[in-house]
């Protein structure tokens, strides 16, 4: 992992694997996750490529503040100030009309650089993405947060709960997924959750020009669908 220091004094951590793609591609993490949690889909694109000579393009996977290798968090979070840093990032790699995924809160992330940094990228694809007003979880589940910290088995029924036919015995579910959360909980606890509520990105998400592609869980329970469908009709 490195770490790119914005303008702001701010950190960013992020990681690079070189020549494996056609051209660059960003991956966006969901509140609590790291990159590793893109393994499986690392490994599932492996095959698209293993008969390409033209692989000159980059995976670039950016963690969120706090999460992954990321240092603690000692101050608020603001989604508008957080993408800024993430464009910060690219320009400093040279990033041009790459594609960006983006999962979750990460699917929020890339909506708004794509409306404050159009040039970056060339087309988008969105994962159960948070939508335009955010997310809307009461007190008890920032409380629920604030739990998580101190108890790894909660965190790993949560975090399980929202994973479809989980197998939370899985070697990949207890010593990534579940690390992985626990860490980042105990660095972020609930403040990602703070800066999602009661947000309006309306304007910003109707400045999008980038073909974008948004895929929805049939069985998501943490996004209401309609939201989803919104975010779909905002975005021109």
């Amino acid at each position: 992992m490195a770490q790119f220091q914005t303008h702001k004094g701010t950190t960013v951590t992020y990681s690079v694997t070189e020549k494996a793609w056609g051209h660059d591609l960003v991956f966006l993490n969901g509140n609590l996750a790291t990159s590793r949690w893109w393994m499986p889909t690392i490994e599932a694109l492996k095959p698209l490529t293993v008969s390409s000579s033209n692989l000159k393009g980059r995976f670039i996977f950016i963690e969120l503040p706090g999460c992954g290798d990321s240092a603690p968090l000692t101050t608020e979070l603001d989604v508008h100030q957080i993408s800024q840093d993430y464009i910060e990032l690219l320009n400093s790699l040279s990033v041009q009309k790459a594609s960006v995924i983006g999962h979750s809160t990460g699917g929020l992330l890339a909506c708004l650089m794509m409306s404050q940094s159009p040039a970056l990228f060339q087309k988008a694809l969105l994962l159960d993405p948070v939508a335009a007003h955010g997310i809307q979880f009461d007190d008890s589940v920032l409380e629920k947060y604030e739990e998580m910290k101190t108890n790894k088995e909660l965190t790993a029924a949560i975090i399980g709960f929202t994973i479809n036919n989980c197998d939370m015995n899985s070697a990949f579910f207890r010593q990534i997924i579940v690390e992985d959360t626990f860490k980042s909980v105990q660095n972020v606890g609930s403040k990602m959750i703070r800066a999602l509520r009661g947000i309006n990105v309306e304007s910003d998400i109707q400045k999008i020009q980038t073909p974008v592609t948004i895929l929805f869980g049939e069985k998501d329970v943490l996004l209401p669908k309609e939201d989803v469908r919104q975010l779909t009709d905002l975005i021109p």
